[in-house]
């Protein structure tokens, strides 16, 4: 494989690194004036509208987004016709989720903010199909900028509304329906929009090419919502609004490891596509999937570590306890992080069918063993039913790359590097103090010697003069 590959790679993930670590470190510096400023019944509320705005947005988009990335960049269409034909899916959408607006407040219990619901819905649905346009025809910079622009706008409206005017729920919502707004002016202004849509492009050949990849993944995403949102809906019914609050913080460091692998799997995506063709693509998939293990294990392992005294520095009395959910919603993170990556064997063959089917099973999975484990264990029930839930999507991925693609891999040293942060989070939760730290400190030196020869390799294909 060309060294070149690595390089495009290397250079794609700094790019989106730079947008999204500004962007999750804004969204976490923030994380503190929640805690001060909303109780948990509030802040549980609040999570579990964003948690029912991210359940709709895949049927008012249809997906029809990674359609547009993916045949794109695979020269099947140009950015104007993609980007045309999507825009009259997104009109479609657009309007059936503003008619199903009777129905939000019949399946949701949030009837006195349904407008800004219905708002943010059609902003997001926009944001979510034209922001991937950005990446189609390879201007990382601006995607980059967008989602800073965003975090930003999101966190000084919250400061404002929330801090100064104390205006509570609906000052958080307010300040996320204005985020929203202003990523949609800047896509506007930005990406040629108005130049690169044409209404004479729309076919509907070319439409119904797109939604036939797109849309089954629209129960994929459903699947995917409900193994990673799905869990608070239980907690709210079992345990309440509080706790589902306390739930919802626990979640928020765990989504920097997310962070982390979303930067590298949205210039992975790129690549994969771009050297599916490639005689060498073994080889290029198993080395980058061994450096991304050894970043997501050591990076996992030191949040395990440091979680306990960050979340009783900076949070609130009443939600410093989150920390003790922490520690294995990472490590459900992690995995779910590799099932992604192998969801690459559907996305370069255009068998997104498979991609539901396998996310189907790990969400009955998840549901089935939450409701069995979060009455005797509490929310850590329903943290351990979230990890076997992407366990079993790893497992069917991982068999559909050999058989699929014809590429297996050894996975004796991510067992290892599981056994290894599941200990861990043990002793953290069980035990504390100096051993919790010894524990972690060997957990990172061990991952790392796992994984040495890897990184010696990789490093020297990125340094090496083409």
């Amino acid at each position: 494989m060309k060294e070149s590959n690595y390089k495009k790679l290397v250079y794609n993930t700094a790019i989106f690194a730079i947008g999204n670590f500004g962007s999750k470190v804004l969204t976490f510096l923030i994380v503190p004036l929640y805690t001060y400023v909303l109780t948990t019944a509030e802040y549980g509320v609040i999570d579990l509208f964003i948690t029912s705005l991210g359940m709709v947005i895949p049927f008012s988009t249809m997906m029809v987004n990674e359609a547009l990335i993916r045949y794109v960049l695979g020269k099947e269409l140009t950015p104007k016709e993609a980007a045309s034909n999507c825009f009259a899916v997104f009109l479609f959408g657009a309007a059936i989720s503003v008619l199903f607006t009777p129905l939000y407040k019949v399946a949701f219990d949030f009837d006195e903010y349904i407008w800004i619901f219905v708002a943010l819905l059609v902003l997001r649905t926009f944001n979510q199909v034209f922001s991937e346009y950005f990446r189609a025809v390879n201007q990382n910079v601006k995607f980059t900028i967008f989602g800073l622009i965003t975090t930003a706008t999101i966190l000084g409206f919250n400061v404002v509304f929330l801090l100064f005017l104390k205006l509570g729920i609906r000052g958080y919502l307010y300040a996320t329906l204005l985020s929203a707004a202003v990523g949609t002016l800047y896509i506007l202004i930005f990406s040629d929009f108005f130049q690169v849509v044409s209404l004479k492009c729309i076919d509907k050949n070319t439409i119904r090419m797109l939604l036939k990849y797109s849309v089954p993944l629209i129960p994929n995403s459903l699947m995917w919502w409900i193994m990673s949102a799905g869990d608070k809906y239980i907690i709210n019914y079992f345990l309440g609004d509080g706790a589902n609050g306390l739930y919802s913080l626990s979640s928020k460091v765990p989504q920097i490891i997310n962070m982390i692998y979303s930067l590298f799997i949205q210039a992975w995506q790129m690549s994969a596509i771009e050297v599916s063709e490639s005689k060498d693509k073994t080889s290029f998939y198993h080395n980058v999937f061994h450096v991304t293990s050894f970043v997501m294990g050591v990076v996992t392992c030191g949040i395990i570590m440091v979680v306990k005294p960050l979340y009783l520095g900076i949070m609130s009395a009443s939600f410093a306890e989150a920390w003790k959910y922490v520690p294995l919603l990472s490590v459900a993170t992690i995995i779910s992080c590799y099932a992604s990556y192998f969801s690459v064997v559907y996305t370069v063959g255009a068998k997104t069918k498979k991609v539901f089917l396998t996310t189907a099973l790990g969400a009955i999975v998840n549901l089935g063993t939450n409701l069995i484990l979060v009455q005797p264990f509490g929310m850590q029930g329903i943290a351990m039913g979230t990890c076997l839930g992407y366990i079993a999507v790893l497992i069917v991925r991982v068999r559909d790359m050999w058989v699929e693609m014809g590429i297996r891999f050894d996975f004796k040293r991510n067992i290892l590097t599981f056994i290894v942060l599941f200990i861990q989070s043990a002793v953290v939760i069980y035990f504390g103090g100096v051993l919790s730290v010894v524990i972690s400190c060997a957990g990172i030196l061990f991952i790392a010697l796992l994984y040495r020869k890897e990184m010696v390799t990789i490093i020297n294909k990125l340094i090496k003069k083409q």
